[in-house]
């Protein structure tokens, strides 16, 4: 049993929760490019650990736990937003693309 966090309603006993992503920020991980101590060979030696270049990603803000129901709702919502944002992208590269003359030889 678990409170949905959207709808406040109480599920049943036995009912299985979804959780979903509400919000997220851009994240820069720094990496470890230093040079490594020298090691010592032998018997117990340690491998070459690979250095870490570090890069870009996402972190998430905000989870919610909810029922299938607003889950459901959730994922259809944010379908149609991603489609809409689609759309207007495709627009935008379009109305920013220069106009093509057609030129007839006669």
């Amino acid at each position: 049993m678990f409170r949905c966090q959207m709808c406040g309603k109480v599920s049943g006993a036995g009912t299985k929760s979804k959780k979903i992503v509400v919000a997220t920020r851009e994240r820069e991980y720094k990496g470890n490019m230093d040079e490594f101590p020298q090691r010592r060979g032998g018997r117990f030696r340690e491998p070459r650990k690979p250095r870490d270049r570090g890069g870009r990603g996402h972190e998430i803000v905000k989870e919610l736990m909810v029922c299938a129901s607003c889950a459901e709702a959730h994922n259809a919502k944010q379908a149609a937003a991603e489609a809409a944002a689609a759309k207007a992208r495709e627009e935008a590269l379009l109305a920013a693309a220069p106009e093509v003359s057609e030129v007839t030889d006669a």
